[in-house]
């Protein structure tokens, strides 16, 4: 029996290499991005320079911003494997007060393939909004909660960057590669800027934007509820509460 269990176990661990050896790749053959619905702020402009989706604002010698700067193609990219797409770049320079903004959305279209099949590619589409704090240079204690003239604080309060993902609903894409049919899910992990990301004045500061992809039966199904475990614990007591009282 012993031998048995070893030849399974050894059979099965066989399988899984030959599995993730047969793992389709994913080459990303473009990127694209566009800068949409600033709120508030004054001269503010989008547009495009090249392939770097550009968001600008307020009155000064230097206009503060965003940009947005494409990866592709790029690729090969093994399954479960965090790669990047593009960067994403704050520029924060002085600026008059009130002409900064509140906020903005970056809309991201991602076109790619799986396998080696280059001829069927799929799109994906991402939105994130973006809050942002225009901090008051003469402001002390700045924003960050330290010292105006504290290393992270030179030359005025550094400016708050925050970025939410509103991603569409996830999508499965299906291939054929080596004769075995697998169902692949890709998903735009965000930006990899913490929990805080600040930019100092006259500074810039990037993150970059990253994705993965994994087998469809990789992804964790959704829990139950606790209301719906302790509903289950009930009915099953009161089932064996029923055995009882037959036996009795």
């Amino acid at each position: 029996m012993r031998r048995s269990l070893r030849i399974l176990s050894a059979a099965s661990a066989l399988t899984l290499i030959a599995a993730a050896a047969q793992a389709a790749t994913l080459n990303v053959t473009n990127v694209s991005a566009v800068w949409s619905n600033p709120i508030g702020g004054a001269a503010v402009t989008t547009g495009m320079n090249g392939d770097v989706a550009e968001l600008r604002w307020g009155t000064g010698a230097k206009k503060s911003g965003y940009d947005f700067d494409p990866l592709s193609p790029s690729g090969p990219h093994s399954q479960d494997t965090v790669f990047n797409i593009g960067t994403f770049t704050h520029h924060n320079f002085p600026i008059g007060d009130g002409t900064g903004i509140s906020g903005a959305t970056l809309d991201v279209e991602f076109t790619f393939y799986l396998g080696s099949d280059s001829s069927t590619t799929y799109t994906r589409m991402s939105q994130f909004v973006f809050d942002h704090n225009e901090t008051p240079n003469s402001a002390n204690p700045c924003a960050n909660g330290l010292p105006n003239g504290d290393p992270s604080n030179a030359g005025g309060c550094a400016d708050l960057v925050t970025a939410s993902t509103n991603p569409a609903t996830s999508e499965t894409f299906t291939i054929t590669e080596g004769g075995i049919t697998r169902t692949y899910v890709f998903d735009v992990t965000g930006f990899n800027i913490g929990e805080d990301f600040w930019t100092k004045e006259n500074m810039s500061n990037s993150a970059t934007l990253q994705a993965q992809y994994t087998y469809e039966e990789n992804i964790a199904p959704v829990p139950l509820p606790a209301a719906a475990w302790l509903l289950m614990a009930g009915v099953g007591g009161f089932a064996a509460v029923g055995r009882r009282r037959r036996r009795s």
